[in-house]
Order: C-alpha cells, then structure tokens, then sequence
C-alpha cells in the first residue's frame, strides 16, 4: 500500500496539519517517533514527528512549519497525493511511565515533538505542566494541544524566563521531571537549571537528518562521553548527559 495524505488542516500559510494513510506505520507509532518523508522525487527526505496515530484508522498525524526547505510544499500538499518515499516509525520511542509531575517545555514551532509526549504522559496519570516559549502567530495551532494534554499551561517570552519558570514552579510543587525540546542553547540552559534543582531532565534533539537510519551521520551527538546517533539512539536523551557545547559547534557547521 502506498502512503497516501487523507487530510489536510491549513492552520495558516506557515503550517498544515497532515494526516496519512499508512496502516503500518499508525499500528507501530509511539510517543517520540519520528518520520522521514520525501513528498515528491526531486525533494530530499525530511523528518517529522509524529503527533498522533490512530491504529483503527490506520493513520497518523505531522504538523509541517513552513522554513527555509518548505517553502513551496504547504501549497504544493493536496488531498489524496500519494507519497513516493516514507520511512518510520524511526528513532526510540519515550519511555513512559507515571512519573509524578512533568514539567515540559518547548520553544514555538520547534515544541511539536513534545506533543506526543505529552499526551502519553497524560495517558499514564502524570500531571504536566507545559511552557510555551517564543509563542508567535507562527504556531497558535499548537495552543488547543498543549492545553489538552496539559494540567496547567504557562507562555514565557524568552529562554531565560522559561529557566525562571522552572524555578517558579518547583518552588511551588514538587516537579520530578523536565522534559525540553527546542533550540539547543536554550535546552542548554534549562538544562542547567533543572541540574541545579536537583530535578532529572530529557531533552528530545532537533537534528538535521539525511536519512533517518544512521548513514549521513549528520546527527551524531556526544551523550555520557559517547558518541550516539540521534536518528538511531534518540531523539530523547537524558539532558545531563549531552555535550550541548559540542553539539552546538556542530549545528554551527551544518546551518
């Protein structure tokens, strides 16, 4: 069977919401899955979290920013087109667990991966808090989202209020996770911030991918001293153990 888009929710002329008809990939999906997608044969592959799956209908959901590789394909995107090349579900699935609190911020467009992980941690009976840093026009779509699968839903303007956030909170209740997503540098410093607290931490990796499997090797990663593949390995990763000054020396040299 080849994958098919069912539906198309336009949110804005920066961001379509898919949902696609793979039957495979809707029964195997899990919270911080991954695709790679090739809309057409003369574009490359991209990935794309996985937001939501349904096994009965046999699809599942991606949200797509328009940025500087998509700038013609939100248009481009009908109903009914059939996808040449789909990869997935790829990368570690989160590992789920009622963990108590849950602390999850994520900076604008690039908070997309947490949604699925916050919906299975919601499912598990954990009570999460969400921040939503850098809101803008661009992705008011993931409002409704974040506050389904959240208990309580805070905005902050910047990465550095996010960090005075997280002390905020945990000086109000116990937090006894964060999960993060986002540029680097501001999980970089929530990072720091959640190590200071005492508070364990999991950062979800928005990497440059090639392939998706391991190949490129584009998105290698220091974590513990070792070098991991965030493809492969990831994209969670335990937040202490990240080298977040290598990996941003390498994001340097691949933007």
């Amino acid at each position: 069977m080849v994958a098919t888009i069912k539906k198309i929710h336009r949110h804005s002329e920066n961001t379509a919401e898919l949902v696609i008809a793979d039957p495979a990939i809707a029964r195997s999906a899990r919270a911080g899955h991954f695709v790679m997608i090739r809309f057409s044969e003369d574009q490359p592959r991209i990935p794309f979290s996985i937001v939501d799956a349904s096994p009965e209908d046999g699809t599942f959901t991606i949200i797509i920013h328009k940025g500087a590789r998509l700038t013609h394909l939100i248009n481009s995107l009908e109903v009914g087109r059939e996808l040449p090349n789909l990869l997935g579900p790829l990368g570690q699935a989160f590992e789920v667990a009622n963990y108590g609190t849950v602390l999850c911020i994520g900076d604008g467009e690039g908070f997309v991966p947490l949604l699925s992980v916050m919906h299975a941690l919601r499912d598990a009976g954990c009570r999460v808090i969400t921040v939503l840093s850098e809101f803008s026009e661009q992705n008011t779509c993931l409002q409704p989202d974040a506050l389904k699968w959240s208990d309580d839903l805070y905005h902050s303007s910047s990465k550095e209020r996010a960090a005075e956030l997280i002390r905020e909170i945990s000086s109000r209740e116990k937090v006894d996770m964060v999960v993060m997503t986002g540029p680097s540098d501001l999980m970089r410093l929530l990072t720091e911030t959640a190590r200071s607290l005492s508070i364990p931490a999991r950062c979800i990796l928005n990497m440059i991918m090639l392939d998706g499997v391991g190949i490129c090797g584009i998105c290698r990663v220091m974590v513990g001293g070792e070098r991991k593949l965030t493809c492969i390995d990831g994209p969670t990763f335990d937040a202490y153990q990240v080298d977040f000054t290598q990996l941003l020396n390498r994001q340097r040299n691949f933007v």
